[in-house]
């Protein structure tokens, strides 16, 4: 399925559903790692817009859902503009993917990412043994840093 510049991630879970491949899966979180996700951010301060970093004196959590059985994952939203307009805001906040992914394995009782398409009622999981796995391969890639991301300054 060829990719909309509106859609790109929505395009992706679809052809995933059609060919069911592990190269279809793989193409989906190559680009899931990259692109923004809608989610819904708990512990906003009232009236927040713009950037908005998770601190000890405000921290910041995303919204689980349950799926599969009732397995807790956090609840995102492929091409989040496009989801509004289609579905509705069903999300306050955007993060991007490779973001998402570390933030949810945070949560030991988080069992994965359940990805909702803004093309139709359908979406994709990827589980915690694979966001594990891309986190990993994401950090082995990562030039080392100077300072450690969490260290305020």
């Amino acid at each position: 399925m060829e990719s909309t510049s509106e859609t790109p991630l929505s395009c992706l879970i679809a052809e995933h559903r059609v060919a069911n491949t592990p190269q279809s899966f793989a193409r989906f979180l190559d680009a899931f790692r990259t692109a923004m996700l809608g989610v819904v951010a708990q512990g906003l301060p009232e009236g927040a817009t713009g950037d908005v970093v998770s601190r000890a004196e405000q921290p910041l959590s995303v919204g689980l859902t349950t799926y599969a059985g009732g397995q807790p994952m956090v609840l995102a939203f492929a091409d989040p503009a496009a989801f509004a307009r289609r579905f509705g805001a069903r999300f306050n906040a955007e993060i991007a993917g490779e973001a998402l992914l570390a933030t949810a394995l945070l949560n030991p009782m988080c069992q994965g990412v359940l990805v909702n398409s803004a093309l139709a009622e359908v979406s994709i999981v990827i589980d915690r043994a694979t966001a594990e796995s891309l986190t990993r391969h994401a950090d082995a890639k990562a030039p080392a840093r100077r300072k450690p991301w969490w260290k305020f300054w």
